[in-house]
């Protein structure tokens, strides 16, 4: 990775093992860059009572509008039509920031602790929204503003709106651009019943180092973020992220504009969470129930980035509780598709099931799930679902180096076919059904039916019997087997003195790099710098 600057990131190509994984997904191509822009213009102070919707309205790209800490501004803004910079990084654009800002040091995750520091922006009734965006704007920031509801609001349709998910919006010229929300904290409180927290159907946009939270709704999915009507780059980077139906969907609509696919998306270092408080296990409970479903969905969407997150919480309720779903989904004739999806150095923990990654009509491509860490999936607790890994109707799936371990199934294949599957150098319990299509035997059998030309090899698998799956690969009676380098670490790993260390393809072990994995999630559940 290269800095370009003030414009963009240019994202390398990752080294790999072309022998093994033969069709690498493509990166983005872009990764915005999200530094705070200089001030260039005006500085315009607000303190409580005054008007920020006619500050909005006189300001002009470069200026800079200082909300005074702890001053509340009430009412629904529109970030008017502007031309700043389409990128950012690139151009003059218009921040809006609390007075206090020394106090949230650029590249650190804000908490609601850090509120006496923020500026608020409150909507006092049901239905309005704290932040939208006039058609084609561009060149915004908001940094260091806490954005919520007052405490007589029970139902919102969604806080924030950077774009319209609506055929209002069917244009590319129609989208707003460069719009970058950092350090916020956006939330509701625990009754209310909000759909969604921030809608991103914006071009070039960024939401970093913010804590949303209490996304959650009864009559529906609701997200901490969810985009399906702009067209990207997007950067989602450093953050904490609530939400009872997906914590961030990609997709889950159909765009209105025509042949648009969100793409070049980056997901990095984010803490994705579902509070216990949610999980309602006792069926006369008369509160509410909050619909939930999954951590992060992807129903559209090409060249995705997803790397260095934690993933945590996910149950079975209104679906069966895989943490991820990949997936192609929409009603576009032709449909659009889901390529180019890069899925690495993860930890993904407690959760009824690990990774579902489901196509349509032959329109997914290029999935690559690799150095990923499962801990605590397909515990009782979570409800039914058994499964490590699911795939259905994907070309060029590959998933290696992971470690994770289930009762059920390590992995479900279904038709239709899922051609080329690659499945290498992964540390996996076999559970009771290990690789298993229905109405199709175990292992080599199902492989051979479902994965015309997969490679399944060095792996590690804990049960099973090899005489039923393809050579190259170890199988042990039990985990204590593994010849583990610390049984009792947070990251295990094997041990370079097992026997099955360096058995891998190229010489490699099979499972999650533990030290690299443990690196790259450091901190990821706490604040702390990033850059």
């Amino acid at each position: 990775m290269r800095v370009i600057a003030g414009t963009l990131l240019a994202l390398a190509l990752a080294p790999g093992a072309p022998n093994v994984i033969a069709t690498r997904p493509e990166l983005p191509r872009v990764i915005l860059d999200t530094r705070m822009p200089a001030r260039t213009g005006r500085t315009v102070t607000l303190r409580a009572g005054d008007d920020l919707q006619a500050a909005l309205n006189k300001a002009q790209p470069g200026d800079e509008i200082v909300l005074q800490a702890r001053a509340t501004f009430t009412g629904g803004f529109m970030l008017p039509l502007r031309k700043g910079g389409a990128l950012p990084g690139t151009g003059a654009v218009i921040t809006i920031r609390t007075s206090d800002i020394a106090a949230l040091p650029e590249g650190r995750r804000v908490q609601p602790s850090d509120s006496m520091s923020m500026a608020r922006i409150v909507v006092p009734q049901n239905g309005m929204e704290a932040i939208t965006t006039a058609p084609g704007t561009s060149g915004f920031r908001i940094v260091g503003v806490e954005i919520t509801a007052a405490p007589s609001v029970n139902l919102v349709s969604r806080l924030v709106r950077l774009g319209d998910g609506s055929n209002t919006q069917h244009a590319l010229d129609a989208v707003p651009q460069n719009i970058v929300l950092d350090r916020t904290w956006i939330h509701v409180g625990p009754k209310v019943d909000i759909r969604r927290c921030v809608d991103l159907h914006s071009g070039a946009s960024a939401i970093i180092d913010s804590y949303i939270a209490g996304c959650h709704s009864a009559n529906g999915d609701a997200q901490a973020i969810l985009m399906y009507n702009g067209p990207g780059p997007y950067r989602i980077m450093n953050n904490y992220l609530e939400g009872s139906g997906e914590n961030v969907m990609v997709g889950g609509a159909d765009p209105f504009i025509p042949k648009m696919i969100p793409s070049d998306i980056e997901i990095r270092r984010n803490h994705f969470f579902k509070p216990m408080s949610w999980k309602i296990d006792d069926p006369s409970y008369a509160g509410k129930l909050w619909t939930i479903k999954n951590l992060f969905e992807l129903k559209m969407g090409e060249r995705v980035l997803v790397e260095a997150n934690v993933f945590e919480n996910s149950w079975v309720s209104a679906q069966v509780g895989f943490a991820l779903l990949l997936k192609t989904t929409n009603d576009v004739k032709p449909a659009l598709t889901t390529k180019d999806i890069t899925v690495r150095s993860n930890l993904i923990r407690g959760a009824a099931g690990g990774v579902n990654v489901a196509g349509i009509d032959g329109l997914m491509f290029r999935v690559l799930i690799d150095n990923n860490l499962f801990l605590d999936i397909d515990n009782p607790k979570w409800g039914e679902n058994g499964r490590l890994f699911q795939a259905t109707n994907v070309e060029d799936l590959t998933i290696t180096h992971n470690t994770g371990f289930v009762r059920g199934t390590m992995f479900g294949l279904e038709p239709p076919d899922c051609p080329r599957l690659t499945f290498t150098d992964n540390l996996v319990g076999h559970g009771q059904y290990g690789i298993k299509a229905g109405g199709v035997g175990i292992g080599s059998a199902t492989l051979a039916k479902v994965s015309p030309g997969y490679t399944f090899t060095g792996n590690v698998v804990v049960g099973g019997e090899s005489a039923v799956y393809p050579p190259g690969n170890n199988f042990v009676r039990s985990a204590l087997e593994v010849g583990w380098a610390d049984p009792t670490a947070s990251f295990p790993v094997i041990g370079p003195k097992s026997l099955y260390a360096r058995r891998g393809a190229n010489g490699t072990t099979a499972g999650a790099d533990g030290a690299a994995l443990e690196k790259a999630v450091e901190g990821v559940t706490s604040p702390r710098p990033t850059r």
